[in-house]
């Protein structure tokens, strides 16, 4: 009878049970490494749609005044304070910037609403941009077009009004002026109101006096016209989203815990003061491609980065790309082999190895979404 294993047996059982516990670390392993690379890839998409649907929102309310049929005749109302008062805000005022004076300010420039700006850096931008510090603005790689600003103007779609509608007349707005004194921030906040043909820009507080001058909008049965909320909107890309020590801008290689993660940002109107509010991390880089409608139907005859002066009241669509890259970096991962072509053209516009380490231990894939400007488009017939 046998009582036991020989040396043999117990070496060929020993060799199998390593070989299954090493099987089992390497499914383990290479689970957890597909579990990474799939969550990665899936907060590249999250981030992508989430910027997304903030340029779209913007682009969708662009070019929207109100009744108004050309966004040319939107003005600030005469005697208001909006044209000398818009400026930076206390937390971008920063020395030597200088106030965001009505002469480069552009969230008044009412005629236009859809612009880009491609070419500037840290050291030009507040020549345009007073509002945008130097240090939290990224202008990408040395490409054609690196990260281009984007800026739309238009009006949020809230009514201030009694009622919406009596049918069959125009809505009833008969007390405008009581229902802008329950809005926040109303006195510092600035409205539009425009009938077909003009409009005007002021603050709530202002509405009382301009009714009594007989400057504000009224339909023929003497009600008064709906009152929107304005907005202005520039979106840029910041090197970091959180600064060292809670620093007002980005610093350098200190934020976001060592690693700075390049992050979308708009300038916006909180009030009457420019602020500066992050939006989705991880953006690389961003392009736009103005669809610009050359016939007068409303659809786009033809995309182009950089439209001149007297294509963009013909922007009908935009083409938004961006390169997004994983939130976290990966030394196992190298990306020095990957080229990234964000318009098209053939000609990669990203290759990591022309960025300092670690550039190449993060993942990165492109996306693309075409945006119809519904307002312009649709008076052209779209």
């Amino acid at each position: 009878m046998q009582a036991g294993l020989s040396l043999v047996e117990l070496m060929v059982g020993l060799t199998i049970g390593l070989v299954l516990t090493l099987g089992l670390f390497t499914m383990i392993a290479s689970t957890s490494q597909a579990f990474k690379i799939q969550d990665d890839f899936a907060r590249m998409q999250e981030n992508a749609t989430s910027a997304f649907h903030y340029i779209g929102d913007s682009l969708r309310q662009a070019s929207f005044y109100g009744y108004v049929s050309d966004p040319t005749k939107i003005a600030v109302a005469a005697g208001s304070a909006v044209s000398t008062t818009v400026d930076c805000g206390s937390a971008n005022a920063v020395a030597p910037q200088p106030a965001n004076t009505p002469a480069l300010n552009w969230a008044l420039q009412t005629g236009t609403p859809i612009f880009g700006y491609y070419g500037l850096t840290p050291l030009n931008v507040n020549t345009i941009f007073p509002c945008i510090l130097a240090a939290d603005f990224y202008a990408g790689p040395p490409i054609a077009n690196p990260n281009p600003i984007l800026v739309t103007r238009g009006a949020n779609g809230y009514r201030i009004c009694n009622a919406l509608v009596a049918l069959p007349g125009p809505p009833v707005c008969t007390n405008p002026n009581s229902l802008l004194t329950t809005q926040s921030n109303y006195t510092t906040t600035i409205y539009v109101q425009s009938d077909p043909v003009t409009g005007i820009l002021f603050y709530g507080n202002e509405y009382a006096a301009l009714k009594a001058a007989g400057t504000t909008r009224t339909f023929s049965n003497g009600n008064d016209v709906d009152i929107f909320e304005y907005r202005a909107h520039v979106y840029y890309i910041r090197p970091c989203s959180r600064p060292l020590n809670g620093a007002v801008n980005c610093t350098g290689a200190g934020d976001d815990g060592g690693q700075p993660i390049p992050t979308l940002v708009r300038q916006e109107l909180v009030g009457s003061a420019m602020t500066e509010v992050p939006l989705v991390e991880g953006i690389d880089l961003i392009d736009y491609r103005f669809g610009i409608d050359n016939d007068g139907d409303g659809v786009p005859d033809v995309f182009n980065a950089t439209p001149v002066a007297t294509d963009w009241p013909n922007v009908v669509a935009v083409k938004v790309t961006l390169l997004v890259r994983s939130p976290t970096l990966s030394l196992t991962y190298n990306d020095q082999s990957k080229q990234y072509d964000l318009n098209g053209d053939g000609v990669p516009d990203y290759v990591c190895t022309a960025m300092p380490a670690p550039a190449c231990n993060y993942k990165r894939k492109v996306f693309s979404q075409t945006i119809q400007v519904r307002n312009i488009a649709q008076r052209k017939g779209a």
